[in-house]
């Protein structure tokens, strides 16, 4: 196996495609980075480097070995960075959370979940499909779909329902009074709900000319950020925009809900379940309406 000191000296030699540069970010000596990158050649018994004259470039093997000596060196910094910000173990905990979800409704409500477990830490990172818990190293996900995950146990928290909603000047620059005055605005559409126009559309008994027409938004966020910047008129969760709707940013059309079918969930490995996750799991089922 390489030696730490010849991967750090080779990623940051790469990096900056000079030893000297290296050197300099690590606080070395040209030669021993020469020598450590030497050392991992031999190792390795392929050149990384091409050496002409004074400079110094990536062979092939050097460019994908690059990629993944980075990628390795930066998952060992952040499990590292983990481990010394973490008193226990089990008083630590990671959470994978959709990107929407983590910004407009958890972060705003963990400090009451910090307030009844003072001693836990919560690391959050996004991400926006299924993954391995054991290979990713999580204790917890917030998961919207299917109820499927392999590996994991899912308890149902919310179904979805989505509503018309748009900024208080939009409404009034567009006199929008009733469903049929939607024909004059813009609808923002977002990319994983494609339909949800035409659905509410029909759900309200309206033709549907002009369902899919709009700007089409990658997250709930994008979506809720430009309506309430006056951009149109957007299908939203109510569940993400009660910051918006109390500030007076965004206002509710119609009550008419659009209900997709689908619903949110927390999901807990298979494999055993960290006590801080359980907590975390009954806490957050008790802070939304079900």
């Amino acid at each position: 196996m390489p030696r730490m000191h010849e991967l750090v000296a080779f990623e940051a030699a790469a990096r900056h495609r000079s030893f000297t540069g290296a050197a300099v970010e690590l606080n070395l000596t040209q030669g021993a980075i020469s020598r450590a990158v030497a050392a991992l050649e031999q190792r390795l018994r392929t050149p990384l480097f091409k050496r002409v004259r004074q400079r110094v470039s990536l062979t092939p093997v050097g460019r994908d070995y690059q990629d993944q000596v980075r990628a390795l060196l930066g998952q060992l910094n952040t499990a590292t960075r983990q481990a010394m910000s973490a008193g226990t173990v089990e008083q630590t905990l990671h959470i994978a959370t959709l990107p929407t979800f983590g910004i407009h409704w958890l972060t705003p409500r963990l400090p009451q979940f910090l307030a009844l477990h003072p001693h836990v830490t919560v690391n959050l990172a996004s991400r926006t499909r299924p993954f391995s818990f054991e290979a990713e190293g999580f204790d917890l996900a917030i998961h919207h779909g299917e109820d499927a995950w392999p590996g994991g146990t899912l308890r149902r928290i919310v179904d979805e329902t989505m509503v018309p909603m748009c900024s208080p000047e939009y409404r009034e620059a567009k006199a929008i009074e009733a469903p049929s005055d939607l024909g004059r605005a813009t609808l923002i559409h977002l990319r994983t709900r494609p339909a949800a126009w035409a659905e509410w559309h029909a759900a309200a008994g309206l033709r549907g000319d002009g369902a899919y027409r709009g700007p089409v938004y990658d997250q709930f966020g994008m979506a809720v950020s430009g309506a309430a910047a006056g951009l149109g008129v957007a299908l939203l969760p109510e569940l993400f925009a009660a910051e918006q709707i109390e500030d007076g940013k965004l206002v509710t059309l119609f009550d008419l809900e659009l209900r997709t079918g689908s619903a949110y969930y927390i999901v807990l490995p298979e494999a055993g379940d960290k006590p801080a996750a359980v907590d975390f799991a009954e806490w957050l089922a008790t802070q939304l309406p079900g």
